[in-house]
């Protein structure tokens, strides 16, 4: 995957799996704006992708999922959402993050 195909699937909404081969292969293209370390699932990233943010995450050690987030105030919503379920997880209350999801 080319980094401009993954500009084009992230355009069509949704998520977008990937290993995590393919993503150190695009991820220069896509410069981080924040990194948010989970402590149970890798950095969470924020990236810029054109003029909007997406959501890059490791939910194992070989995937990625990326998602559009749109604007800032989207990402720091999403961010907010992300880091209370991961605190739910380590808290052991059985959490689980629907990575594929919409949000």
């Amino acid at each position: 995957m080319t980094a401009k195909e993954l500009e084009d699937r992230l355009a069509e909404g949704g998520t977008v799996p990937l290993s995590a081969e393919e993503w150190e292969a695009v991820a220069d293209g896509f410069p981080v704006v924040e990194r948010h370390r989970t402590q149970l699932a890798g950095d969470l990233l924020i990236v810029r992708v054109g003029d909007q943010l997406a959501a890059v995450e490791a939910p194992s050690r070989g995937a990625r999922v990326a998602r559009l987030l749109g604007e800032a105030g989207d990402a720091r919503a999403f961010v907010a959402k992300r880091m209370d379920e991961y605190e739910r997880m380590w808290d052991g209350c059985g959490v689980k993050v629907d990575y594929y999801g919409q949000s």
